[in-house]
């Protein structure tokens, strides 16, 4: 794939500037749901293949054998520097990957390469969550946050073969927390945490406050609520693992600039998109995808 004219935006893997959204599918197989006006849903394709135009190769996604599926997730270019979205990718058997994009909301997996960690960080075996943001700590490389075993760390800086710094974000007990975006959610130019409750189904906005570059976050700020600006702020309820099984942050779908989400709902497995203020989450806009997604293993 040729170098883009322009590079894709955050959550964008076709080039037409709208956040996509990538899943595992109930076979285990990876597909692309291009996005449409207002977070929208349409259609989908397959999302993996292997040299020759082999569709779907298994083993990448999902083991059978093991009922565990990847963790995925993607935000923006990561490497080559093509401008193309890549995806970041735990794989079932426990290793860490990256998935050069190649323009079409797809994946090669003879491509894919191997991404070294930090000595400090985590045994990706026992990650449970993986979101990546695009770069929150101004030095122009690609950051991701991940839950592992209850806790929640920071890998930062990638350059394409290896994160430069794993950070250990805090003293707090994640098993039954969700991170759903680090972003600047209040658009005061500096990035903050939104995260939920599993078990109370309270959504919280931990405010970050600024690091040393424009635009960026002081890790430390987003590590417990008392570092943060003003604590941990209400901005959502009955965002309970009961209620919503999954809930992924997105860039802004409808222009008001603030992030917004796309939710599954356990009582339908219908796919709702929200638009949310900068201080609340407020009810859903409408349901995008009318199928049910019960049984989806993974949302990136």
């Amino acid at each position: 794939m040729p170098p883009r004219d322009t590079a894709d935006g955050p959550g964008d893997t076709g080039g037409d500037g709208r956040a996509d959204l990538i899943i595992v599918d109930a076979s285990g197989n990876l597909r692309t749901y291009p996005g449409d006006v207002d977070g929208g849903l349409y259609g989908s394709l397959a999302a993996s293949y292997a040299t020759g135009n082999k569709l779907n190769p298994p083993g990448h996604w999902y083991d059978p054998a093991t009922g565990k599926a990847a963790l995925i997730s993607k935000y923006s270019d990561a490497y080559p520097g093509d401008g193309v979205t890549d995806l970041f990718a735990r794989t079932p058997d426990g290793r860490f990957w990256l998935y050069p994009g190649d323009g079409y909301g797809s994946f090669n997996v003879d491509q894919r390469l191997r991404v070294r960690l930090p000595a400090n960080a985590p045994d990706p075996a026992t990650w449970t969550q993986i979101k990546a943001v695009g770069d929150v700590t101004g030095d122009k490389l690609p950051d991701l946050f991940l839950r592992a075993g209850g806790a929640f760390w920071a890998l930062t800086g990638y350059t394409g073969a290896s994160f430069q710094q794993a950070t250990l974000m805090g003293g707090e007990t994640w098993t039954r927390r969700d991170i759903v975006n680090v972003a600047d959610i209040d658009l005061d130019g500096t990035p903050d945490l939104l995260w939920r409750n599993l078990d109370n189904g309270n959504m919280y906005l931990r405010h970050g406050k600024p690091g040393t570059a424009t635009g960026s976050v002081d890790l430390a700020s987003l590590m417990v609520a008392a570092n943060s600006r003003d604590g941990d702020v209400s901005y959502g309820t009955n965002w309970s693992e009961g209620n919503v099984s999954t809930v992924i942050g997105i860039p802004d779908v409808n222009g008001d600039k603030v992030p917004d989400m796309w939710a599954r709902y356990a009582s339908d497995g219908q796919m709702r998109v929200y638009h949310p203020t900068t201080t609340n989450t407020k009810p859903p806009v409408r349901i995008v995808l009318t199928a049910d997604w019960t049984k989806v293993k993974a949302f990136g």
